[in-house]
């Protein structure tokens, strides 16, 4: 093979490398305090909502300020601030899946995904032989 061909394999080759070791563990969860540990970096955290803490939403004053409390896997529960508004029927979700870095009181959320269990209920509901929950005509 000619020289040139080998180094561009070789480049190649490492920009694969250098792809897969960034998106490697992506769909992993971290945590607030290794988010804190890295400020500046992005992460993905999930959690369970806090419901007995208030969810901060004013579509008239700012439809694009969102606030509210999740705890993480690790049990740490902190405030995230998303830019985006409040999703329909957020307060139901079981989890969230959100990534964002951490700020100086704060998570910031780029990007926020609630789990809503009802999705799944008559999947489930129908692979054990039960009617659906709602039927819709």
């Amino acid at each position: 093979m000619k020289p040139s061909v080998i180094a561009l394999l070789l480049i190649l080759a490492v920009g694969i490398a250098a792809i897969m070791s960034t998106y490697s563990g992506a769909e992993e969860s971290a945590t607030f305090e290794l988010a804190e540990a890295n400020a500046g970096d992005t992460y993905h955290i999930t959690g369970f909502l806090v419901k007995d803490k208030p969810f901060e939403y004013d579509p008239i004053k700012d439809p694009n300020y969102f606030a509210f409390y999740l705890k993480d896997k690790a049990g740490t529960v902190r405030k995230v601030v998303s830019h985006e508004p409040k999703q329909q029927d957020f307060e139901r979700a079981e989890s969230v899946s959100m990534y964002g870095i951490a700020k100086d009181d704060h998570f910031l959320a780029t990007k926020v995904i609630p789990k809503c269990p009802s999705k799944y209920k008559d999947e489930q509901n129908n692979k054990a032989g039960k009617a659906p929950s709602t039927v819709v005509l």
